[in-house]
Parts: structure tokens; C-alpha cells; sequence
């Protein structure tokens, strides 16, 4: 937990690629995951 509020995130979950965080508070779909890892969103 102590990680996750290091990037400001107060809900979880949440996802963090490269430094950025791409999603809090909710659990994002399969496909969402996999455009966010491969950078597309």
C-alpha cells in the first residue's frame, strides 16, 4: 500500500506502467490491460 500512494493513488486498485499511472479505483477489462501495457491508451 505504502508503494501504491508513493504515485498519489488513494483507491485501489490500481495500475501503474513505466511510472504512469493508467488506472485507479476500478478493475479495468482484459483488453483495457493489454492496451495499456502495450501503450496504445
Amino acid at each position: 500500500m505504502a508503494d501504491i500512494t508513493k504515485f498519489g493513488v488513494m483507491m485501489t486498485p490500481a495500475l501503474v506502467v513505466d511510472g504512469q499511472v493508467k488506472v485507479a479505483g476500478k478493475v479495468p477489462s482484459l483488453e483495457e490491460i493489454k492496451r495499456l501495457i502495450a501503450g496504445e491508451a
